[in-house]
């Protein structure tokens, strides 16, 4: 009997060691593959995080500035090819025209190259371009990434920040990128600005007999720099001076003259427009609205000027111009 309770207690004490030798092995297996993974989470973690950065610093921003780029000069297609403002009464029917064309590449819920013939939107909205950021951040990221469309919100300005040269559009975008060790949930507005040198004029796509092609190019001279000769240059070649009393180019989108101290534009109207209005102020917003007719605050008279008027070049300007411009000493008051 005392053997086999010695026995017993060998087996018994076999059984645990057994036990507890299976339990270290399991218990280092586990130790050692949590620590393994702790590096490739980690890893995983700072890839997705890079991705997110790059999301917002580069990817989305590059996308709307191609996408507006091509918004505006679809837009201007759009006035040129009716000869019309219609659809853009003032700065709210601008704003939504710009986001329909941005986001969807349509107006009026018509597709730019079905309804009026523009095909610049097409590849270039702004949703085809998320919609490519989606993909591919799932092939080459194996990232879930989902922006969400339908609540977008957009904003095109001009400003102080802009300048008289420059569009400014807002964007608020909400997304999400789920990498399944992390998640990000944001709501951020990206700023682009989108210089005016790429755009004509749409008071010229429209006004003339036919549509006139000048882009927004700002003129070499300063403010101390005009005189007769230098307003020569400034017309023949189409030039734009910055001038707080005139409309600024987003205004200009909308036909209107209003004023604009930041940003506010205006050029001339040169020899080949409209030679048969006589009776007007020849700066572009002025030529086209009555804002600088005898009697505003632009002044009492209207002037011929030596040395640029003649029989077939009309030209004339208000009070308030010939000073600005340097000319008052060849203001010649038509009576």
């Amino acid at each position: 009997m005392a053997i086999k309770g010695k026995r017993g207690v060998f087996f018994t004490l076999i059984a645990v060691l057994v036990v507890s030798v299976l339990v270290i092995a399991f218990s280092y297996n586990e130790n050692f593959t949590s620590k393994n993974r702790v590096p490739i989470i980690s890893s995983r973690v700072k890839t997705s995080s890079n991705f997110v950065r790059d999301l917002e610093e580069s990817y989305i921003k590059a996308s709307l500035q191609t996408s507006s780029y091509n918004a505006i000069n679809s837009i201007l297609l759009y006035i040129e090819n009716y000869r019309t403002f219609e659809g853009l009464g003032n700065e709210q029917e601008l704003n939504d025209m710009f986001k329909e064309v941005l986001i969807n590449g349509s107006i009026k819920g018509a597709k730019l190259y079905q309804g009026y013939g523009i095909s610049l939107m097409n590849g270039n909205t702004f949703e085809y371009r998320l919609n490519r950021i989606e993909q591919a951040s799932k092939n080459f990221f194996n990232l879930r990434t989902d922006f969400k469309k339908e609540d977008i919100e957009v904003a095109i300005f001009q400003t102080n920040d802009t300048g008289p040269w420059y569009i400014g559009v807002n964007l608020t975008l909400e997304y999400t990128v789920d990498a399944d060790v992390a998640y990000w949930n944001r709501t951020k507005t990206f700023t682009i600005f989108l210089d005016l040198r790429e755009f004509n004029d749409p008071l010229f796509l429209v006004n003339p007999k036919t549509a006139a092609h000048r882009k927004i190019n700002p003129t070499p001279f300063n403010s101390s720099e005009w005189d007769i000769d230098t307003l020569k240059i400034h017309i023949n070649s189409g030039t734009y001076r910055h001038e707080p009393n005139a409309s600024s180019y987003l205004n200009r989108l909308f036909n209107s003259a209003k004023v604009s101290e930041c940003c506010g534009i205006e050029s001339f109207v040169n020899e080949t427009l409209c030679r048969q209005i006589e009776e007007k102020s020849y700066v572009d917003f002025c030529f086209w609205s009555d804002v600088c007719d005898p009697g505003t605050k632009y002044g009492e008279n209207l002037y011929n000027i030596t040395g640029i008027t003649n029989e077939t070049y009309p030209f004339k300007l208000d009070a308030y111009h010939a000073a600005r411009y340097n000319v008052l000493g060849q203001a010649d008051r038509i009576n």
